[in-house]
């Protein structure tokens, strides 16, 4: 009854809304999810004091007064909202699509000024569920988010634009916020040099490429001279590490060097080349 609730809610149908929400109440009148949406199916005008009770005796388990502040702000931005917005919102905010599936239990598509789909995903008992993909450049798969049904590991997989598997994570929590956590990354693909690789690996023999049958995992075992650019999440700023006898030590990367630019200095055109992260004067 209570996720029947949420998807009339959404569709605009409040009167229907607040009826099955009532039926769950009756079912259960411990079912906060279910008080929380006939709270925000109703009018002003048919809020009672009981009402604004339950908002100031939300429990302080789970995420329910988030859940209600978000609501009541969507119901106070959709009062000023015309209609064509309302259809833009729905098709193109990541944010309130994600936000409607997690309520409704159900799969969402996020899509772009082009109306091509750049994210799909679904909720299962209000959790993150199944495969979660985003499309880049192209409309090509970019990385991809799968959800464990037993523990709460996600796996995160990057892809070359053919598709291929390029890098893979292991990790906690909902993938790129505060909650997530790394445990294990895998590389199973190298860019050429010269291109802004995400990993070089330095050895007499060149850069070494890896595949699906040799990937690299970060820890003790990782290759010696194996360099890794991190998110220095204190500094706002990305570093690189280079991997000695399985431990990290800093290291400036030169993504740079090789490059050849051209720029105007006072009138007159200079060209330069980097090398070893400087710029280097080339003589006409």
């Amino acid at each position: 009854m209570e996720i029947k609730g949420w998807e009339s809610y959404f569709e605009g149908n409040k009167e229907d809304a607040k009826l099955q929400f009532i039926k769950a109440i009756e079912l259960d009148s411990t079912n906060v999810m279910a008080k929380i949406g006939l709270f925000n199916s109703k009018t002003e005008n048919e809020l009672t004091e009981n009402d604004y009770e339950l908002t100031r005796n939300l429990p302080t388990r789970g995420d329910f007064k988030n859940l209600m502040f978000n609501l009541m702000m969507f119901n106070q931005v959709d009062k000023q909202l015309p209609d064509s917005i309302k259809v833009m919102r729905n098709k193109y905010d990541e944010n309130y699509i994600q936000f409607r599936a997690r309520l409704t239990d159900s799969e969402f598509k996020v899509y772009d000024e082009d109306g091509q789909i750049r994210q799909t995903g679904a909720f299962k008992n209000r959790k993150p569920f199944g495969t979660w993909k985003k499309y880049g450049y192209q409309n090509k798969l970019h990385h991809s988010f799968t959800f464990s049904k037993e523990t709460d590991t996600v796996v995160i997989k990057y892809y070359k634009p053919d598709g291929d598997v390029a890098r893979k994570e292991l990790t906690t929590g909902m993938p790129f916020t505060n909650d997530s956590k790394k445990i294990r990354e895998y590389i199973f693909w190298q860019e050429n040099h010269g291109k802004q690789p995400e990993y070089l690996f330095v050895s007499k023999d060149g850069f070494k490429i890896f595949d699906s049958e040799n990937p690299v995992e970060f820890d003790e075992l990782t290759p010696d001279n194996f360099i890794q650019r991190k998110w220095n999440s204190e500094k706002k700023a990305i570093e690189a590490v280079i991997w000695k006898n399985g431990k990290q030590e800093p290291y400036e990367l030169c993504e740079d060097d090789g490059m050849v630019i051209s720029e105007m200095v006072n009138g007159v055109r200079k060209t330069y080349r980097w090398e070893n992260c400087k710029k280097i004067l080339i003589e006409n």
